[in-house]
């Protein structure tokens, strides 16, 4: 089993919102942020934190990462009982926020071993930062040259200074083009294989998919499920599905015990598409021994989409997540309203 390297347990932080009142102008109140989040992050993997925009995930990166205090709980190193410090935190990780302003004729090397003066990084160790993103060859650049996926890079490698054990990424994969995103994701890969600890926080998961190890599903200050993808798909309670393509005649799914609520069909000239939702075995061999011809049969397994909407009891639209994904009716509905 790996090893836990940061816990958070019952941690809480709210923001403050103004909310003048007459003889009070600046006065304050509690507006929205992470309430009672608990969660481990597991050594030489990758977690992914994803949820609705305005869900909390970078108010949660900003307490892992020891930018914001904890109003309530704790976080404790490994196994200890005790909570770790703001100083010793930022020590073991390493934050890259959303975005970053790269620019200037300042070249790349200079800016990193600026930020790395408090760091006490040596130069050695900064190159071999760049050549390990692969900014080697653009050292002495001007920042202003850098394209989006190397001004990406930059920051991951100003993460790294350090050499924290934990790195929290806040929607990395953005603005990058699939070619860049996917040298991205093999660089990750890089770190996990030398035990580094990722969070990955995303409101789009179609660049997660095959990357992340874990899932965290977070919606209104709130993790509602955390653990491998097959552990929270069964938390959920939902089950893989069962899709296929023919061509022909579309089967009378009724025949075969299957109601109407279960399945969602496609009719198109001389083919069809169907989809139940719940695993039939036994219905491939009836379908072939009644002489429909199938053209595709799989299991798919419950989508990320379709496990925040059973999580959250909202709808793909209302999720708003910019990926397409098959209609999922909510299960159930989690936690409260943010204030």
């Amino acid at each position: 089993m790996e090893e836990v390297v940061l816990r958070m347990e019952n941690a809480g932080y709210r923001h403050s919102i103004y909310s003048p009142r007459p003889l009070r102008p600046w006065h304050t109140r509690p507006g929205p942020g992470v309430f009672s989040a608990e969660l481990s992050l597991y050594e030489g993997t990758i977690l992914g934190l994803v949820g609705p925009n305005g869900a909390g995930k970078t108010t949660l990166l900003r307490l892992l990462a020891g930018i914001l205090p904890l109003q309530n709980g704790k976080i404790c190193a490994g196994e200890e009982q005790e909570p770790i410090s703001s100083q010793e935190l930022r020590m073991k990780v390493g934050h890259m926020p959303e975005q970053v302003r790269w620019q200037g004729k300042k070249s790349v090397l200079q800016a990193l071993l600026e930020l790395g003066e408090m760091r006490h990084a040596e130069q050695k160790h900064i190159e071999q930062l760049l050549k390990l993103v692969g900014l080697q060859s653009r050292m002495n650049s001007p920042l202003n040259e850098l394209s989006q996926g190397m001004r990406q890079r930059l920051t991951l490698a100003a993460a790294l200074l350090g050499s924290p054990r934990i790195l929290l990424l806040d929607e990395p994969l953005n603005g990058l083009d699939p070619v860049a995103s996917e040298a991205f994701v093999l660089l990750l890969r890089k770190l996990t294989q030398k035990g580094v600890s990722i969070v990955i926080s995303s409101h789009r998961v179609d660049g997660l998919v095959g990357l992340i190890d874990r899932l965290a599903l977070m919606h209104q200050g709130q993790i509602l499920a955390e653990g491998t993808m097959d552990d929270v798909a069964r938390d959920l309670g939902l089950e893989n599905k069962t899709e296929m393509r023919g061509k022909g005649q579309l089967p009378e799914f009724a025949k075969y015990s299957i109601n109407k609520e279960e399945i969602e069909f496609r009719d198109e000239n001389d083919s069809w598409h169907a989809v139940i939702n719940k695993p039939h075995p036994e219905l491939l061999i009836e379908l072939l021994n009644d002489g429909y011809s199938l053209t595709e049969w799989k299991i798919r397994q419950p989508n990320v989409i379709e496990m925040l909407c059973a999580a959250t009891g909202l709808s793909i639209e209302d999720v708003g997540l910019e990926v397409t994904s098959s209609a999922t009716i909510p299960l159930r509905k989690f936690g409260g309203e943010e204030e």
